[in-house]
């Protein structure tokens, strides 16, 4: 009985203590090369996607700050044609509304008596 109870205390002994005595020198430095590289591995992995996220962040921010001025642009030239219309305005006032319509009258009339002898064409031509 003391046997037995001295034979399962030494196999957990030996299973910490006694796997690396086995061990050959070439087995450990094997070992232990795999432990680094593993330990690189996962180091340059945590790198590379803190390098990515990095990435997109710049991106998120040049995009937001393309976007912002695109707006002040568009804004700058909405008030630059606001001005310059003003401007127009002033320098030549609308008097003449009815002369406007009348002309868009005869525009699209004549517009619309092309499209009618457009249309008649083909009808002559059968």
């Amino acid at each position: 009985m003391g046997d037995k109870l001295k034979k399962s205390d030494t196999p957990v002994g030996k299973e910490s203590g006694a796997a690396k005595p086995k061990l050959t020198p070439q087995e450990k430095l094997k070992l232990r090369m795999q432990k680094a590289l593993n330990k690189q591995f996962k180091a340059d992995k945590k790198a590379a996607q803190e390098k990515q996220l990095q990435q997109e962040q710049e991106r998120q921010e040049r995009e937001d700050e393309l976007r912002a001025m695109a707006r002040k642009i568009r804004l700058k030239e909405r008030e630059r044609r606001d001005k310059e219309r003003d401007e127009w305005e002033k320098e030549y006032p609308r008097r003449s509304r009815s002369c406007s319509p009348r002309h868009g009258r005869d525009y699209s009339s004549s517009s619309r008596r092309r499209s009618r002898s457009r249309s008649r064409s083909p009808h002559h031509r059968h």
